[in-house]
């Protein structure tokens, strides 16, 4: 199970914004990291983690507490699944996309309640869902 919402919180502020990107590569790659932060390119994700500042640092912090929220450092591609697939939660909108193409201020709240949905989903591991046909 990732991290609290506060602790996760708390730590995206603190950290300086070429270690939220570094942290973000880690966990999503670069495509995904030039999507949410709305650049078309992975060149712009690398300079990110050097001299240049990202354009939407506010977007890119936000996304590393929704990964850290929903996953651990160990659950890479289960957290890149939660950004690219569709989220019922979102009315079946992918996190990636909203974090690119809405507002912030528009999403937010949707999105931590999704990702607080699915943090509580898998820390019930015995809970299981029937797959119908």
């Amino acid at each position: 199970m990732g991290l609290r919402d506060v602790d996760a919180h708390s730590h995206v502020i603190s950290a300086p914004i070429g270690r939220v990107v570094k942290e973000l590569v880690d966990l999503l790659g670069p495509t995904l990291v030039a999507t949410i932060g709305g650049v078309n390119e992975t060149r712009a994700v690398a300079q990110w983690l050097d001299e240049r500042k990202p354009q939407r640092p506010q977007v890119l912090r936000f996304a590393l507490q929704l990964a850290l929220m929903v996953g651990t450092v160990g659950d890479v591609a289960m957290i890149r699944a939660w950004f690219q697939g569709s989220n019922p939660h979102l009315n079946d909108r992918s996190p990636a996309i909203l974090l690119r193409s809405r507002q912030l201020e528009e999403i937010q709240e949707g999105l931590m309640s999704a990702a607080r949905a699915f943090a509580a989903a898998i820390s019930q591991p015995n809970v299981t869902y029937p797959i119908t046909s």
